[in-house]
């Protein structure tokens, strides 16, 4: 899936997670390794998508002053407008239609919903992923 607009910005959907998981964290001094770690990226690839953002000028990189290894990612304006604008037109135009279907479930029904997604969450995370010791057969 790409995104593009009018200005010739153009994300595929893993450069605009990328932008996404930047803009949610924005308040918080998160560095690069967190951020591929948070969205199950090998760094390089994570550091690709970075470049790219920062060349169209959707997020801003910063070295703390203590720590010039530690860069920290914040949103730029263009891209904190692009997420807001497009983020809004993707609501519209189809999950704003889906959720509308768990309008008239019970409160009891709304909560397992919750359970369930919040135990499909942790599963994915990569820490709680099992790793199964290999063998190689004859």
């Amino acid at each position: 899936m790409i995104r593009s607009d009018r200005s010739g910005v153009s994300l595929n959907a893993q450069q605009w997670q990328t932008l996404e998981c930047v803009i949610e964290y924005e308040n918080t001094s998160a560095n690069m390794a967190f951020f591929a770690k948070q969205l199950g990226l090998p760094k390089s690839t994570f550091s690709k998508n970075v470049k790219l953002l920062v060349a169209q000028g959707l997020v801003e990189r910063y070295q703390q002053i203590n720590n010039r290894k530690n860069i920290v990612l914040k949103p730029s304006e263009k891209g904190r407008a692009l997420y807001l604008k497009d983020s809004a037109i993707i609501l519209n135009s189809g999950w704003k239609e889906a959720f509308s279907v768990l309008e008239d479930l019970p409160d009891e029904n709304l909560a397992l919903i919750v359970k369930f997604m919040e135990k499909l969450a942790a599963d994915l995370e990569p820490e709680n992923n099992k790793v199964f010791e290999l063998m190689k057969l004859p």
